[in-house]
């Protein structure tokens, strides 16, 4: 498996080469070491809540990726210094992550790194948070479950066993007018849905799950009928809340579809309105409420797929967010496209790591 392509000779280093949105001048060349290469098949990592959005892209900028999913913490390990068994090191400059970088005990290529503002976040030298769109991380039920809304402390008593709850039977479930057995599906932990809804919903990132919970992850033949491997994880949770009235199960938003309906949070409804409220007044915002990411690191060069489809998004930055409207995300602003703050107000930088 190649992980870092070379340049090999003087005159290819001397000429200009475009990295990182932006085009450096044969003085600045990148050393040859900085610039990743795809795995062998192009394969590009990251959220599976963006998957299909990322699908979407890099058909419309023809820019030749293999987009897996698999989870933000695989896309931003790719980015850093490896995510186990889908790279075993630093082989993407980009990664569509569902939620912001974050620390790990060896966390940087090449650096050290400097933490971020609020929850556990970290930034690693040259990481840049690019915020593209909001989403909110919503409890779905089907339509006809009859429960309409739910509080954190009650979602946490169903799902995290660090108050000692666990709720097993829906007549546990203040507001509920059902009986019976809670059936209890989650996103797994590679997944940065489960990381926003640890920190949103258990109060920390080291919540535990109640045990019983079926673990869906991405195109995976083990996840239950009528999910197929074909189907994100996100789809595969929309499918089995809509088909069991005893089902409840978190997603982000692109998990919605006929016959399963997201819960109001503490009497607040995830409709677009309440979501954008996070950028504008985050107190009155839907509590699930979270910004949506197309990470990078300015400090390498982007392979020339991953540039591309970078250069595609920024450069038809209305094409892209009807990309991501039409899988259910939220736009940040309702003035212009990925009007979601950082210097240029294209959401570039917008997060807490701004590319030192």
């Amino acid at each position: 498996m190649k992980m870092m392509k070379r340049v090999m000779s003087a005159a290819v280093m001397a000429v200009s080469v475009v990295g990182c949105g932006g085009q450096s001048s044969a003085d600045e060349v990148m050393p040859a070491s900085l610039q990743a290469e795809l795995t062998d098949g192009n394969k590009f990592f990251g959220s599976d809540t963006l998957k299909g959005a990322m699908i979407s892209t890099n058909t419309a900028s023809f820019a030749g990726l293999s987009v897996e999913g698999k989870g933000s913490s695989v896309g931003e390990g790719c980015v850093r210094t490896g995510s186990g068994t889908f790279c075993s090191g630093r082989q993407q400059t980009l990664a569509p992550m569902s939620r912001e970088y974050k620390v790990t005990a060896t966390a940087c290529a090449g650096g050290t790194a400097s933490g971020g503002t609020g929850r556990d976040s970290v930034c690693c030298p040259g990481e840049k948070s690019n915020i593209i769109a909001l989403d909110a991380v919503n409890a779905f039920v089907k339509s006809d479950n009859g429960l309409t809304n739910i509080s954190k402390a009650n979602l946490a008593n169903i799902f995290f066993s660090n108050n000692g709850a666990c709720w097993t039977d829906w007549s546990q479930v203040p507001g509920s007018i059902r009986t019976g057995a809670i059936v209890k599906y989650r996103r797994d932990d590679l997944s940065g849905t489960t990381e926003v809804f640890k920190e949103k919903v258990g109060g920390s990132s080291s919540a535990t799950f109640c045990s019983g919970i079926t673990i869906i992850t991405d195109g995976s033949a083990t996840n239950p009928s009528p999910c197929t491997t074909s189907d994100s994880a996100t789809v595969c949770i929309g499918k089995l809340t809509a088909n069991d009235v005893n089902a409840i199960a978190y997603a982000g938003d692109s998990a919605k579809t006929t016959g399963n309906v997201a819960l109001s949070v503490d009497g607040i409804a995830p409709t677009a309105a309440n979501i954008r409220l996070l950028l504008t007044n985050p107190a009155s915002a839907y509590p699930l409420a979270r910004p949506l990411f197309l990470n990078e690191n300015v400090n390498f060069v982007k392979d020339a797929k991953e540039q591309t489809l970078y250069d595609w998004v920024y450069s038809n930055k209305a094409s892209f967010e009807n990309i991501l409207k039409g899988q259910g995300f939220i736009a940040c602003s309702t003035t212009g496209a990925l009007r979601c703050g950082g210097a240029a107000n294209d959401g570039r930088g917008a997060g807490l790591c701004k590319g030192n």
